[in-house]
């Protein structure tokens, strides 16, 4: 019984310490364009008439680096629907050698993949979520700006 105690206590700990919350705020297209834009990002507006809103934020000064892909949509169900999609697209790409991490607590679920050069995040808060398909190079600048805007 004693060991279930301090397990429970150690998981305890770690959750408190890891900063793990149970759900996120997401944030609108407005606050990710100021965002995007105060970050060096040059940002496009590319909706149509199947979501709210889709942001493309493209960094690159002579060609386009990579870009992240903010998108809103109507329900949280179309989220999550696009969220396993983008899931089993990126899941495929898996190499021999690739590093993840993922999480789904609450109203949000990220999936992060590190594999053969590329870095692909898809991070879902709510009815909105995020797509990036990039070079490995641009990991922890990418991880900084999904920081900023909490994704």
């Amino acid at each position: 019984m004693k060991k279930v105690a301090l397990l429970v206590s150690i998981v305890m700990v770690l959750v408190i310490f890891t900063g793990c919350k149970t759900s996120r705020t997401p944030i609108n297209a407005d606050t990710f364009i100021a965002k995007a834009e105060a970050a060096g990002y040059i940002v496009q507006d590319a909706a149509d008439e199947r979501v709210e809103n889709f942001l493309i934020a493209i960094k690159g000064t002579d060609s386009i680096d990579y870009q992240i892909e903010f998108i809103v949509v109507s329900t949280v169900e179309q989220a999550k629907s696009a969220y396993q999609e983008n899931y089993n697209k990126i899941e495929s790409k898996k190499g021999t050698s690739s590093v993840h991490s993922s999480a789904s607590i609450g109203n949000y679920s990220y999936y992060k993949l590190t594999t053969d050069g590329r870095y692909y995040v898809i991070s879902r808060t709510e009815n909105t979520f995020i797509y990036i398909d990039a070079s490995a190079e641009y990991k922890n600048e990418i991880s900084n700006f999904l920081s900023v805007i909490g994704y």
